[in-house]
């Protein structure tokens, strides 16, 4: 076999494992697919919005409410738990051990604009008593509204919960409040 045709024979086979996530760790996990999220679906068809305000964020009268979180989603795009925000994410191959981004947008559903300055991160749970190992995790904010949160491991195979947390220094007492999230889960084979 030429070194020419070995070359080209190489480069197919790593252009394969690029597009099946080829990895000597076996096969990866990644958002699990079930129903799609109708949450903000008003009984007539139409779209529930909450507006939000920044004055809201900090209210004279707030107090200390733990949020009120609701339904965790299937697949890769749903409205936030309050219906401010549609939240969609990608995620690079997610093996146990291994190290992964998360790449969160998220989207006003009051105007469509990206949502922009919400310090975004990922909360990460197995179980109640089983939290992800993640130290270290960061966000960079790039474009507006797209948020990148690395690097992030999950440290056992299971169904597991990533809660995207939005303006969480923001009091989540009042509807119009910016404070927002939006949970989803994630397959680790």
């Amino acid at each position: 076999m030429s070194a020419r045709l070995r070359s080209l024979l190489l480069l197919a086979v790593v252009a394969v494992c690029a597009v099946a996530a080829c990895s000597s760790e076996g096969p990866a996990g990644g958002p699990a697919t079930g129903a799609a999220d109708t949450h903000c679906v008003a009984p007539d068809g139409g779209q529930i919005v909450q507006d939000t305000s920044p004055s809201e964020c900090h209210p004279a009268d707030a107090g200390a409410q733990a949020p009120d979180y609701g339904e965790t989603n299937y697949n890769t795009s749903a409205a936030d738990d309050d219906c401010k925000y549609d939240v969609q994410f990608t995620v690079t191959a997610v093996r146990q051990d291994e190290n992964a981004t998360f790449v969160v947008k998220a989207i006003s559903r009051a105007d469509g604009s990206a949502v922009t300055g919400a310090n975004a991160r990922a909360e990460i749970y197995l179980s109640s008593t089983h939290p992800a190992p993640n130290v270290g995790t960061s966000t960079v904010e790039s474009p507006p509204g797209t948020y990148t949160i690395s690097p992030v491991q999950f440290d056992a195979a299971g169904r597991w919960t990533t809660r995207f947390h939005f303006f969480e220094s923001c009091a989540d007492d009042t509807e119009e409040s910016p404070h927002g999230h939006a949970a989803f889960y994630i397959d680790v084979p």
